[in-house]
């Protein structure tokens, strides 16, 4: 996987739409995905570019979740699953024969829906990960590492004198925000977020925005979400999905203001999905 970290060439022009141009770092190409028989994903293009906040949005069941999980491999784990085309990363092929699952999870990193920490300590749960996978040594460099991540995630502050308390015990937004610190321990260059709010309060939920308006600064984010108020607020470029298939990508201003195509246009308005 040290190839992963090659330089980015320059992006090939798709066929399908795209959003403007920008340094990319993850990019499909005609990719379709599918669970036996059943079509998830239908001839999807588009690049990702970095340092960015990407919100992928559409009705229930378009597809939205099975895109996001392409890029890490995470729906590796469903035996029926069957996927065509490229999925890349820094222009490497994360699908390609040889290419470790678990070291593209190294740099492309999740975080899911409703908050799971382990039931293990606040410190165990964002140092656990860096010592299984040898991202960070032990005793002082480690230390440091769960500091700084529980401060990339906002909960240091709250938590500092809690450490050894179980992770378990935080509220549901202190949960998520856990999560988030978990995943950074690991140092991606690109966080996913599988409607990272649904399950939380709306002072928790302004909480994780505003985290994540921080962390593109310094990752790509890449987020699905329902919330159209919340793709708007978060988001730098927006992905509308229907049926499986691409309608749009462009400018979250534009999607939601001067939307180039009639489906999308209604889908924003709240007339369907």
């Amino acid at each position: 996987m040290n190839n992963l970290e090659t330089p980015v060439k320059q992006p090939v022009e798709l066929e399908a739409p795209v959003a403007p141009r920008r340094r990319t770092i993850l990019e499909t190409r005609n990719l379709n995905v599918s669970y036996g028989e059943k079509a998830a994903i239908c001839r999807v293009s588009m690049e990702i570019p970095e340092k960015q906040v990407t919100s992928i949005i559409g009705p229930s069941g378009c597809g939205k979740s099975t895109l996001l999980r392409t890029f890490n491999r995470m729906n590796d784990f469903i035996p029926s699953l069957k996927i065509t085309g490229d999925v890349l990363y820094q222009d490497q092929d994360l699908y390609a024969p040889g290419v470790d699952p678990v070291g593209v999870r190294r740099h492309i990193g999740m975080v899911f829906q409703k908050p799971n920490p382990f039931p293990k300590s606040i410190y165990q749960n964002v140092a656990w990960g860096p010592k299984l996978n040898g991202v960070a040594g032990s005793g002082q460099n480690l230390d440091e590492l769960v500091e700084s991540s529980l401060r990339r995630a906002g909960l240091w502050g709250e938590v500092k004198d809690r450490l050894k308390e179980t992770g378990l015990a935080l509220s549901g937004g202190q949960q998520q925000r856990l999560c988030i610190a978990r995943a950074l321990a690991m140092q991606p260059a690109v966080l996913l977020m599988d409607e990272p709010c649904s399950a939380l309060d709306p002072i928790s939920t302004s909480r994780i925005e505003d985290l994540i308006d921080e962390l593109k600064a310094s990752y790509t984010i890449v987020i699905v979400t329902h919330n159209m108020q919340q793709a708007a607020r978060v988001s730098d470029l927006t992905a509308f999905l229907e049926a499986g298939t691409l309608v749009e990508f462009q400018e979250t201003e534009e999607v939601f203001t001067r939307p180039r195509e009639r489906r999308t246009e209604e889908y924003v308005t709240g007339r369907f999905g």
